[in-house]
């Protein structure tokens, strides 16, 4: 299966159908006395190196396990955490013994051992988080893929409204399409800030190449960390950022964003960051305040209607694209107060790029 061919599966709402849409059969969940009856299900995921609890893309596919189970109780949810890539084929092999019904992989980085599994096991149901196998023989994987450049497009906007000293920033876990896709959608949200009213707000960080954004490339120059666990290194670079003029800066880095809103705690008011994949404001709470917004991501909805789909057996494998338009990619405001007309503005962009009358791409908009 090749990312031109994959069946397209797209999400219905945000938060409300249980049901996971391919092609045009809704998929459903078993009836309360079949579910009853049968024996328990079970769903599993296989974290990335940032564990469960890095309020980001690994606690949002743990969360749209534990969803998928408030639905259907007769679904047992179970996790391993990786701390290294060397753990990810023995999670999912151990995974495959304990019988998961599916397994839900996190991460651009388990791509391979993904792949492998699946080629391995055709009979094992497997769902991956930003990722689309290519070299797969079966159709037994369902990618879960988001064009975050739209969300992130408002998101880039947002921070080059709010920003008092013209100057916001970015960086990057690791530098691969999903990770600077994001990066990609930011800067043009700001550079089209700085066409439609007249400004030269600068980004720190990330330069795009010229060309399409795509998830399978995304390509461009920017700051990186070189993996989703290194807090200390995103205070670092956050630090640098403050240093260099910044006074809000967008990590798309899992768990190493928290190193991020240390720093801007350390700067002090009139400091702030944008999260990521998950509402900072729910992931986060106790830090909301730090948060301008987040540009978010359905990794929960669509990784809890993976698993219902699995367990009334009505799995398919193929793509789920989340787009603005199906909300499977979201800007949600923050802590710091957003003045009315601002958020009037983005939600008109947000139906533009929706509508297609609004270009994601940042090279469609001259630089200041």
């Amino acid at each position: 299966m090749s990312r031109g061919d994959s069946r397209r599966v797209r999400l219905g709402t945000w938060l409300g159908t249980a049901s996971l849409l391919a092609g045009s059969l809704t998929l459903g969940v078993g009836s309360v006395s079949a579910q009853a009856a049968a024996k328990p299900f079970k769903a599993c995921v296989v974290t990335d190196t940032g564990g469960i609890n890095d309020k980001s893309f690994n606690a949002s596919a743990w969360k749209g396990m534990q969803d998928a189970h408030a639905k259907n109780k007769n679904i047992a949810v179970s996790y391993l955490s990786s701390t290294s890539s060397a753990d990810y084929v023995p999670n999912i092999n151990t995974f495959i013994h304990r019988g998961c019904g599916i397994i839900v992989t996190v991460g651009f980085l388990m791509d391979q051992a993904t792949q492998q599994a699946a080629n391995a096991h055709p009979k094992q149901k497997f769902a991956i988080v930003d990722d689309a196998p290519t070299g797969l023989k079966y159709h037994n994987v369902l990618a879960l893929q988001y064009e975050t450049n739209q969300a992130a497009f408002l998101g880039g906007y947002l921070a080059a409204a709010s920003t008092h000293r013209g100057v916001v920033g970015t960086y990057g876990g690791m530098s691969f399409p999903s990770v600077t896709m994001y990066m990609n959608g930011f800067v043009a949200g700001v550079r089209y800030y700085d066409k439609v009213k007249g400004a030269a707000v600068k980004v720190l960080g990330w330069t795009p190449a010229k060309g399409n954004c795509t998830l399978a490339k995304c390509d461009g120059t920017g700051t990186f960390v070189g993996n989703f666990t290194d807090q200390t290194a995103g205070k670092t670079i956050t630090a640098n950022d403050f240093a260099a003029g910044a006074d809000i800066v967008f990590p798309v880095a899992g768990s190493v964003g928290l190193g991020s809103v240390a720093a801007a705690q350390q700067a002090g008011k009139g400091h702030s960051i944008m999260w990521v994949d998950s509402n900072g404001c729910v992931s986060d709470a106790a830090d909301c305040s730090w948060f301008i917004g987040t540009v978010a991501k359905g990794v929960e909805p669509s990784v809890r209607d993976a698993v219902l789909a699995a367990a009334s057996g009505k799995f398919r494998g193929g793509t789920y694209l989340g787009t603005l338009r199906n909300q499977g990619t979201a800007l949600e405001y923050g802590g710091i107060k957003v003045p009315a007309a601002v958020k009037k503005a983005i939600a008109t962009i947000a139906k533009g790029i929706e509508a297609g009358r609004i270009s994601v791409n940042p090279n469609s908009y001259p630089v200041k």
